[in-house]
């Protein structure tokens, strides 16, 4: 469990997107402690646990702030990205 001074704090957007999915605090806490790590640099990571068998994200800015929260089925987390050139109107 999470205790107050391991706690991490929370961005604007982390607490909107967390009300819009209806993620509980006590889970984004646990993952944001000790979720596994998917990805991280050097000013960010990305932890992944779960809620009720549902893959939940939680993304940290460096050292310990929550800045968004999202189900891990919403956002396609290939390693490659494919992007299409969007062809001019006037070509």
């Amino acid at each position: 469990m999470a205790t107050k001074r391991n706690r991490p704090l929370y961005d604007i957007h982390a607490v909107k997107r967390m009300v819009q999915r209806r993620l509980p605090v006590d889970v984004i806490d646990q993952i944001a402690q000790v979720g596994v790590t998917v990805q991280e640099d050097r000013n960010r990571v990305m932890k992944r646990g779960d809620l009720n068998g549902k893959p939940i994200h939680v993304v940290l800015a460096k050292p310990n702030t929550v800045i968004t929260v999202y189900t891990a089925d919403e956002w396609d987390s290939t390693i490659t990205v494919c992007r299409k050139r969007i062809r001019s109107l006037n070509a």
